[in-house]
């Protein structure tokens, strides 16, 4: 799938990439035509009365006519992007017999209006006018006289205005949303603190991942520059501005979600105001919440393991959700995402070479064309550790399950590393654990310590990631008998006390803590797995703490171990503005756990 893949330069950032790209152009000649065009969308926003103009192309089969009509797919950019970046999509999907329909999202790429997050009322209305559009073609199948044959498709950004359509319109039959969120306020300030990774942030706040959304703001603002008269200052046909307030500081957001970025840069984590601001433009409160969107179409969820910006833990979410409300749904983890590149063969221009092109064909086909094509297992994830030929399909480097979660569990149990030991060991069973402690402390500002620079994980490497020296405590396994394949979320079950613990009265300056798993080679190398990080905000000290790790599909290889880092800092998020001495007291009687998944 070509998804948006956009440089930029940023001062504290440097040059970042947005999204992956592994789909080639399509042979000359194809079998439909391309149209360019814009479409005037009429009640959006709030109080529906906004306008926005939205520039789209639209390709039509030459096999598709009123006689003979094909269905529709509905297709939109990543963040940053514009139309054209779904031009090689758009051109496979045409030439196997579906009319196609990509457009620049509000504010992106030519079309009019500020940036609305995928807001069901600007961008889920924008889109249900599309699909009207749509059914107002004549060589569009219908299912009835208003209601296309219709799916959509799209990454990252274009995942996102997919949960806003289907909140706001049931004609939809069919979803493919690649490398998108279940919850933004999540996604910008991460908690994991959730077992049934649905978290509120109201008496719990996240933790702000500065890198990331101040790569968001400043690529949203660039647009009235890139694109003037047109993107995010206006309505574009009266002049007036998209909410009736334009902030020339920040011309390309709405002004709530300008004081969202702003204030949450400001203060370290997520007031209030910007959880409601961010929830109102997450499918796990516009869509799934409560059941409420009361349709859920048939939903390919393609989730990156090379992602830092959504991680698995939203895609399984996503499929959670889905299927708690009734739909069919699939979850493929693919090795790409925001910050790495897709593997050989998993797309192409050739379904034969590219598997997950192939699947997003049969998931469209079986569903829109209702043909008799398989959809494969439930879930579906790339194990990066086999060898196959890079010329053809990436399928033999695909495990397969029923559904989720994939295998069993194996836990390690976290215990002193001996006597006047900071450091501390992972062990197979409670009775190994040697009675201890493990200390460290907290840098004020909480930026000291380095895993990433966001978008380029695995694409370009800086230096290896790293802690201060006393500001991190460490668990190391002994080195392994045999490959132990992990795919999954891992877990950490502890309890921590801290001699500050007057600061965790307030957010901000509350203890602020990052989980990280490394593969430890038997040369002492160390590789954090995907360069993921889990942060936590830990409120109350005096209760045991619960820690979601990043969902990851990895081989710790034979003479390998597995060493868990709890870092107090991270110079890709705010951590916390007061200082911490931590002690973890290791028990026998009260053993604590890092739970891995295996089988995979």
């Amino acid at each position: 799938m070509k998804f948006l893949r956009m440089a930029v330069a940023l001062a504290t950032i440097g040059c970042l990439v947005i999204g992956a790209s592994a789909m080639t152009a399509v042979a000359a000649g194809p079998p439909f035509s391309r149209t360019t065009s814009s479409f005037h969308a009429t009640g959006l926003g709030p109080d529906a009365s906004h306008v926005c103009d939205i520039a789209y192309d639209l390709y039509v089969p030459t096999s598709a006519t009123a006689t003979s009509p094909a269905p529709a797919i509905l297709t939109t950019n990543g963040f940053g992007g514009s139309k054209d970046d779904q031009k090689d999509n758009a051109q496979l999907w045409a030439s196997n017999g579906y009319v196609v329909l990509s457009y620049s999202g509000l504010g992106f790429g030519g079309s009019s209006c500020q940036i609305g997050l995928d807001s069901p009322e600007w961008d889920g209305r924008a889109a249900s006018e599309l699909v009207s559009f749509l059914a107002s073609r004549p060589e569009v199948l219908k299912d009835s006289l208003y209601d296309p044959r219709i799916g959509t498709a799209g990454g990252s950004y274009g995942g996102g205005f997919q949960f806003a359509l289907a909140s706001v319109d049931h004609r939809v039959d069919a979803m493919v949303p690649d490398i998108t969120w279940n919850d933004l306020s999540y996604s910008f300030a991460p908690n994991n603190y959730s077992a049934s990774l649905v978290y509120d942030g109201y008496d719990n706040p996240g933790v702000y991942k500065e890198q990331w959304t101040s790569l968001f703001f400043a690529l949203g603002n660039a647009e009235p520059v890139l694109h003037q008269g047109r993107s995010g200052w206006t309505d574009n046909r009266d002049g007036r501005p998209s909410t009736g307030t334009f902030n020339p500081a920040c011309p390309g957001f709405h002004p709530e979600d300008c004081a969202a970025f702003t204030n949450s840069a400001t203060w370290g984590f997520p007031k209030h105001s910007t959880i409601d601001t961010l929830h109102a433009v997450s499918a796990q409160y516009t869509y799934f919440d409560s059941c409420k969107a009361g349709h859920y179409p048939p939903t390919l969820l393609t989730q990156g393991e090379t992602d830092t910006l959504f991680l698995v833990n939203e895609a399984v979410a996503n499929y959670n959700a889905t299927k708690a409300c009734g739909g069919d749904a699939k979850l493929v983890l693919r090795f790409g995402g925001h910050s790495g590149l897709d593997a050989a063969g998993e797309y192409s221009s050739n379904p034969h070479k590219g598997y997950l092109t192939r699947l997003e064909l049969n998931w469209f086909d079986h569903y829109l064309k209702g043909t008799a094509v398989a959809t494969g297992p439930e879930v579906e994830y790339f194990k990066d550790w086999v060898i196959y030929d890079h010329t053809g399909s990436a399928q033999p480097a695909y495990g397969t399950a029923p559904a989720w979660p994939v295998g069993g569990t194996q836990a390690f149990y976290l215990s002193s590393g001996g006597l006047g030991s900071t450091a501390g060991k992972l062990v197979s069973s409670p009775g190994q654990v040697v009675k201890g402690k493990v200390e460290f402390a907290s840098i004020p500002g909480g930026q000291a310590g380095y895993s990433e620079v966001a978008n380029y994980n695995d694409s370009v490497t800086f230096v290896e990631p790293t802690d201060p020296e006393g500001t991190f405590g460490s668990f190391t396994s002994a080195p392994l008998a045999a490959n132990l394949d992990s795919a999954g979320i891992p877990t950490v079950d502890f309890s921590i006390t801290d001699a500050n613990a007057a600061a965790n009265l307030t957010p901000e300056a509350a203890l602020v803590l990052f989980g990280k798993l490394y593969d430890v080679a038997p040369n002492g190398s160390r590789t954090l797995v995907r360069g993921l990080v889990a942060p936590i905000r830990v409120m109350d000290t005096t209760k045991p703490v619960h820690l979601n790790l990043p969902g990851m599909v990895h081989r710790y290889a034979d003479g390998h171990r597995l060493q868990l880092v709890l870092a107090t800092s991270d110079a890709s998020y705010i951590g916390s503005r007061a200082s911490h001495a931590l002690t973890i007291k290791l028990d026998p009687t009260q053993p604590m756990a890092l739970t891995l998944p295996v089988g995979a």
